[in-house]
């Protein structure tokens, strides 16, 4: 059986999609993200909000 290796996609509502190769990284794209490009919402989203609305997928 071979190893698998994940990754994590979130798509924004504004049609952006964001991918980060653990959870750490997802995290910090996303919150970037909000910090760019939806300031006004960037202090309403915590790590747990950001890791709920992702998927975790295998990456091939």
């Amino acid at each position: 059986m071979s190893d698998l290796t994940f990754h994590y996609v979130l798509d924004c509502p504004c049609g952006t999609t964001l991918t980060g190769l653990s959870e750490d990284e997802i995290v910090e794209v996303a919150f970037a993200h909000l910090r760019e490009v939806h300031p006004d919402m960037a202090d309403d989203y915590e790590r747990d909000h950001v890791l709920f609305m992702a998927r975790k997928l295998v990456r091939r």
